[in-house]
């Protein structure tokens, strides 16, 4: 049915429409230009009719209540009927529609309904299957979200909300478990640690995302969430003991870990939870797949062995007349461990720093498992490019032969040992057992580590599912570049993994809130840092970070014997062992009311006292000057572009480590890190 303009009318008609046809479930609109035509659900159902003189309009509005299309020029007496035929049209069209909604309305709702009704930390993928089942059965309706709303606006809130806000209900739903946990398990919290669990804790260790990362501040009793963690899962029935591995990369703290999981739960069901290191691991899995016990390879367990061994291989490979002269070649324009090319090689075979440099490059060239083509490409692009290509021609023979070795053995080394196990599980030739996968200072993570992690959460275990991964970690005290760790793997969590939640355990129980004020504010100079809150729980008003000469650490340590407790320990950091003040041995007898120990700031991590000295925070000593890397370090993880990037943590670690006063010690010109502090006026005590 249609109903149009006069001729004469069409004319005087220019803007609007002046032809308007009823078509199946649409409406067609002509003007001079063009037609459109509008399905019923872009229609409103709302047309009003203007009357004029000699002609008569009619006014069709859009699901906003707006005029969005007009016929004009219309006989008015055609009107009545057109008007009458289009709102039966519409209104039959929606009791269909209101008919198909509400066959599948009780499907959707149940859909909603079970989902919802799950008492447990629901995760995104399993969100996102539901609302693509919701979606299949919306889809069948012909409909529009904002029309079916129209519709039918109370009975179908529940399935629209989660068409149209998914993630919204998806975390009201958790948020709304978490609390009911949190008073269900009060108790539990209460005392599962030496300490009642925070609001912060209790909340991180209740997740259950496919991919958590939770971002632990210094001080913040990341260890009780880990134990935590295993002994809720458990006693909750959400986990047996073998199905969960908590990964560390210590054997000590492996071992401080198992011990407090079996003290909590008792040694029959504590000792069923895998808590090991990743090498240990990767033995175990090897073992099972192999049917045997692997072997480690003597060049790695015996440094002896290892010796003999560069020395054979040295030997044979200088009695080459083409290696000799690449070798003295490389060293008369770069000098590898203090060798340049004036030295007699031949002499030095037993060189132990040549020895230790080319071990160095054969574990980084062994862990990368790189062809040389692919490894010259990685540095290609390097602002020494031409150096680094002459090292690795002539590490690549050492390296080949120490393959040919463990090859000839029959063995493995520590970076094998983490690819292989990778490969057997992905090869399913390791059925896993695990549900629930923990990983302790997950910023210390390398490729290679979180290859083998990816493997056992993103294969099926026993039971046809896949593991979560639970991290926890601190970019903030990310220290360990040189031995393969890439802290863009923690900075990048989000970006990697498809389904996250990143928590946050919120206050410090170590440091006080004057060391924290200028610790914090200095570690997130750095832009690329995750910014987070970390509240001290002890307030003070006294500033708590000295700025010293060097001198003058004798009179700090004089008067702090006098005015401390018996016992109170001090750690003496400094950025390597050289930094190791002389007279240290003589102050352990001077004070000795004081626990004294000097550590370098690597190894002081994880370690805590009453106080800290930092040593030589001088200019060219902390940050240190930097210097052109060898081959293993150019292929590296990427060094950031901020400045003294790493340093700048391992600074942070350093202030860090303290309970209660920081003093920052330097020689003649301060460090650009003394400068920093004292300059953007940070709150701390200029001598």
């Amino acid at each position: 049915m249609q109903i149009k303009a006069t001729t004469f009318a069409q004319w005087l008609v220019q803007g609007d429409y002046y032809q308007l046809e009823l078509e199946q479930e649409q409406l067609l609109f002509t003007s001079h230009k063009f037609q459109v035509s509008v399905p019923f659900d872009k229609w409103s159902g709302k047309v009003t009719f203007q009357r004029g003189l000699i002609w008569s309009s009619l006014c069709f509005y859009n699901r906003n209540e707006q005029i969005a299309w007009r016929v004009s020029g219309l006989p008015w007496q055609e009107c009545d009927v057109i008007i009458n035929t289009v709102l039966n049209a519409y209104a039959d069209w929606k009791e269909s529609k209101i008919v198909m909604l509400n066959q599948l309305k009780p499907q959707m709702l149940n859909l909603v309904k079970d989902f919802s009704g799950q008492r447990r930390f629901l995760k995104q993928t399993e969100a996102l299957l539901m609302v693509e089942k919701l979606y299949d059965l919306f889809e069948q309706t012909q409909l529009s979200i904002p029309l079916a709303e129209q519709l039918q606006p109370n009975c179908i809130a529940p399935v629209l909300n989660w068409l149209t806000d998914p993630e919204l209900q998806l975390t009201e739903l958790n948020n709304e478990w978490l609390e009911e946990q949190k008073t269900e398990w009060k108790d539990f919290f209460s005392r599962c640690e030496s300490q009642p669990l925070n609001e912060s804790q209790q909340s991180a260790l209740l997740l259950n995302e496919d991919h958590t990362l939770v971002l632990a501040g210094a001080g913040s009793g990341k260890t009780s969430v880990l134990v935590a963690r295993v002994n809720y899962l458990i006693e909750s029935g959400q986990a047996q003991p073998d199905e969960v591995l908590l990964l560390a990369f210590g054997r000590q703290a492996a071992q401080e870990m198992s011990g407090r999981i079996i003290e909590k739960l008792g040694f029959d069901v504590g000792q069923k939870v895998k808590v090991a290191t990743f090498h240990q691991l990767g033995l175990e899995i090897i073992r099972h797949a192999e049917y045997q016990q692997p072997k480690l390879s003597c060049l790695v367990t015996d440094v002896k062995s290892r010796k003999e061994w560069f020395v054979h291989v040295l030997d044979s490979e200088w009695k080459n007349a083409t290696a000799m002269n690449r070798w003295k070649k490389h060293l008369k324009k770069w000098p590898i461990a203090y060798l340049r090319g004036d030295v007699d090689l031949k002499e030095e075979s037993h060189n132990e720093k040549l020895q230790e440099w080319l071990y160095k490059q054969i574990c980084q060239l062994n862990a990368l498992q790189l062809d040389k083509k692919s490894t010259l490409e990685k540095i290609e692009s390097h602002l020494d490019a031409a150096r680094l290509k002459s090292e690795l021609n002539i590490v690549w023979p050492f390296f080949k032969a120490y393959e040919r070795t463990l090859k000839h053995e029959e063995a493995i080394d520590y970076e094998l040992m983490i690819s292989k196990a990778k490969q057997y599980i992905n090869d399913k030739k390791y059925a896993l057992p695990w549900a629930f996968v923990m990983v302790d200072e997950y910023q210390d993570i390398s490729p290679q580590r979180l290859d083998l992690i990816e493997a056992i959460c993103h294969n099926e275990n026993t039971h046809q599912e896949k593991a979560t991964l639970f991290a926890v970690g601190d970019d903030w005290q990310a220290i360990y570049r040189f031995a393969g760790a890439d802290v863009s793997l923690t900075t990048g969590f989000e970006k990697r993994f498809q389904s996250t939640q990143i928590a946050y355990l919120s206050t410090t129980y170590r440091f006080n809130d004057q060391i924290g004020a200028v610790a914090n504010r200095f570690i997130q100079e750095n832009p690329m840092q995750l910014t987070k809150e970390l509240n001290s729980f002890t307030k003070q008003k006294r500033k708590a970070v000295k700025v010293i000469e060097h001198n003058s650490i004798e009179k700090e340590l004089l008067s702090l014997s006098k005015n401390s407790k018996d016992g109170d320990k001090v750690l003496i950091l400094g950025r390597n062992h050289s930094h190791k003040p002389d007279g240290f041995d003589e102050w352990t007898k001077f004070y000795p009311g004081l626990n004294l120990e000097y550590k370098t700031c690597h190894a002081s991590k994880g370690t805590e006292a009453d106080y800290v000295f930092i040593v030589e925070m001088t200019d060219g000593q902390f940050p240190m000057k930097i210097r052109s890397e060898s081959l293993d370090s150019a292929l590296l993880p990427h060094e950031e572009e901020f400045s003294y990037a790493e340093e700048r943590r391992l600074f942070y670690v350093a202030l860090t480590r303290a309970k209660k006063k920081v003093w920052v010690a330097y020689h003649g010109k301060p460090s650009p890190f003394v400068q920093e502090i004292v300059d953007k006026d940070y709150p701390v005590i200029i001598e």
